[in-house]
């Protein structure tokens, strides 16, 4: 049983911070490959629920068992990439704040491949 814990901190441009999550675990996802979503480790809401109107301005990304070169992914309404970012193992390199503009709707989501996914 593979289990993968993917964690984002963003930067708005309000000046608050949030982090997203997902703690996906092989057996509870299906047999086909699918995105897990990152929610609000405070509210448990989507990206677009808590961000809605703001811009993310810096993020930085934690990733185990990550299987894809994408990184994390954030999507809008129609699962169209608005911004992406690199996500690293934090046991192997430390990860760092990287500068982005990604601005944030309502639906708009934060999401990841995971060999949780996979498996």
């Amino acid at each position: 049983m593979t289990e993968s814990y993917t964690a984002v901190a963003c930067y708005m441009s309000d000046g608050s911070s949030r982090i997203f999550a997902v703690d996906s675990t092989d057996a509870a996802i299906s047999a086909s490959p699918t995105f897990q979503e990152l929610t609000d480790v405070i509210t448990g809401n989507s990206l677009g629920d808590s961000a809605q109107g703001l811009i993310i301005t810096k993020v930085m990304a934690t990733c185990e068992n990550f299987v894809t070169s994408q990184g994390i992914l954030f999507v809008d309404q129609q699962n169209n990439v608005v911004g992406a970012c690199g996500a690293m193992n934090p046991e192997s390199l430390q990860p760092q704040w990287e500068p982005v503009s990604i601005p944030v709707s309502l639906n708009y989501k934060c999401q990841v491949l995971t060999k949780a996914a996979v498996e």
